[in-house]
C-alpha cells in the first residue's frame, strides 16, 4: 500500500509496522492498563479512556511520528480485541489526513490478520485435543 507520500513510504519500507511494544524513529507501540500513569502523555481523549478504565482493561497505543520533520503524525488506539475505539491526527493538511487514514487502514487489517490467525491457532488446538480425545476413547474401548 502507498500513502501518497514518499517519506512516509519509505519510512513504512524502513521499518515496516510495529506489532510487539517497541519503538524506532517512525513509531512506537505500547501497552497500557487501565488507570496507568504513563497515559499523561496521550491526548486528552485517550487519557481519559485509560484513566476511567479499570485496571483489568488493556489498551494498545500506536503513535507515529514523521523523524524528518520531529513531528507527530497520528496516534491510534486499540482495545484488547484489536477494535480501534480512538485515533488522533496531528496534522491539518488534507494530503497528511489521508496518509493518517491509510495508515489506520493498514493497522486495522494488521490487527483483522492476527486476529484472524489467533482464531485459527485456537482452532487447529481444539482439532489437536479433538484428535488426541478420539485416540483414547478407542484405546480406552
Amino acid at each position: 500500500m502507498t500513502t501518497g507520500v514518499k517519506a512516509v513510504d519509505q519510512l513504512i519500507e524502513k521499518f515496516g509496522i510495529l506489532s510487539s511494544p517497541g519503538q524506532d524513529k517512525f513509531q512506537r507501540l505500547t501497552y497500557l492498563f487501565g488507570g496507568d500513569k504513563r497515559a499523561d502523555s496521550l491526548p486528552f481523549c485517550m487519557y481519559q479512556k485509560v484513566m476511567g478504565a479499570p485496571v483489568s482493561r488493556r489498551f494498545t497505543i500506536h503513535h507515529f511520528y514523521l523523524p524528518h520533520k520531529n513531528c507527530k503524525l497520528a496516534s491510534f488506539m486499540f482495545n484488547e480485541k484489536g477494535e480501534l475505539i480512538e485515533q488522533v491526527y496531528f496534522t491539518k493538511l488534507s494530503r497528511m489526513v489521508n496518509v493518517c487514514r491509510k495508515l489506520q487502514r493498514l493497522l486495522l487489517e494488521e490487527k483483522g490478520l492476527s486476529e484472524k490467525a489467533s482464531q485459527g491457532m485456537l482452532q487447529q488446538n481444539r482439532q489437536q485435543k479433538d484428535r488426541e480425545w478420539a485416540q483414547t476413547e478407542q484405546l480406552a474401548a
